[in-house]
């Protein structure tokens, strides 16, 4: 059996493995759905989507000061939702904040005004807090430029914080992964992983594809052990269709992926407006942080190789054992939840 040279694989198997507990459920993007509406009486009620445990994440929100809560300050939970309610001295102005202290990537807020107006807006975390600006949800969007950031700036988030994709990806290095790494291979195999996902990303989010989120999961966990595997027979000299054309299976996977993405983007209640900007941007932010993962790979590995140092035998062969061993508890984690109740 032959052994790649990859010590930097283990090193990175070994510190995606320490985080994989948020990859064992439905990928979640880090944004929670918010709804702002507003009653008679300048009185308001404030909800964030979540279930019970998720409390502990989603302190009470600081109001403007001349609100104040009219309910529990720490929110009533319901079974799909935590709940606020607080009145002003007067309407909420454009010039009023609400400030989210949330340990998430941001909150899509939808407004619901008395004159029967609407809006919906995605506010990120900026130094650990949300600033929900209430002339933005009056307006809308400020501008096509922010939207484009908010949603590469989302994608990247999504992918660097997707253990399961980023393992994915690991294996395909490993695939085209020699002493010397196939250049064109690589090229060849991001790229085509690259169209899979953004075609079923697009496909789905515009509505054209609908695939309930938990098969989804067990096949993205299936193509993780499945990779693994075909890794290992490749060590033993069993090269098949997957290292000669390791582009058709990045593609096939690929589209597996995007579905998982597109789930993902889904929950999050985009403006119809933002539609195409989202699915254009947040791919972008995708494929960004995906190259930015690669990079890490290749840089460390290139590194490691010039210090001088001899790499015991096991940092060949651990890393691609620890993701299918990791890939294989997801897929049984995962098929298991089929089974329950939604």
């Amino acid at each position: 059996m032959r052994f790649p040279r990859v010590p930097v694989a283990g090193l990175l198997a070994v510190l995606l493995a320490l985080f994989t507990p948020g990859s064992l459920q439905a990928h979640d993007i880090g944004v929670t759905q918010t709804e702002l509406v507003e009653l008679e009486g300048d009185a308001y009620e404030f909800a964030a989507r979540i279930g019970a445990g998720a409390a502990p994440r989603h302190p009470a929100p600081e109001l403007p000061a001349h609100c104040a809560f009219t309910g529990a300050p720490a929110g009533v939970q319901t079974p799909s939702a935590r709940l606020w309610e607080f009145s002003c001295d007067g309407r909420l102005t454009a010039d009023d904040r609400i400030v989210l202290r949330w340990l998430r990537d941001g909150a899509m807020v939808s407004a619901e005004w008395r004159d029967g107006s609407n809006g919906r807006r995605l506010f990120g975390n900026e130094n650990g807090a949300i600033v929900v600006v209430l002339d933005e949800l009056q307006a809308g969007s400020r501008s096509t430029l922010d939207a484009v950031g908010r949603y590469t700036v989302l994608g990247i988030g999504h992918i660097l914080e997707g253990i399961d994709h980023l393992l994915f990806v690991l294996g395909l290095l490993l695939i085209v992964s020699t002493p010397r790494v196939r250049v064109m291979a690589l090229i060849q195999t991001v790229t085509a992983f690259t169209i899979a996902h953004s075609l079923t990303l697009g496909l789905a989010t515009l509505g054209f594809v609908d695939f309930p989120s938990r098969p989804v999961e067990a096949a993205i966990a299936l193509s993780i052990v499945f990779l693994a595997v075909e890794v290992v027979r490749g060590w033993q000299g069993r090269e098949s269709l997957t290292h000669r054309q390791p582009w058709l299976v990045a593609f096939g996977f690929g589209l597996v992926h995007g579905l998982g993405f597109a789930g993902a983007l889904a929950d999050v209640g985009l403006p119809q407006a933002e539609i195409p900007i989202a699915l254009l941007f947040f791919n972008v932010g995708v494929e960004l942080g995906q190259l930015l993962f690669v990079a890490v790979v290749l840089a460390g590995r290139w590194l490691l190789f010039r210090l001088p140092i001899v790499w015991p035998v096991w940092t060949g062969y651990a890393p691609i054992y620890l993701i299918g061993v990791t890939g294989a508890y997801w897929l049984l984690e995962r098929v298991g939840t089929m089974a329950a109740p939604i």
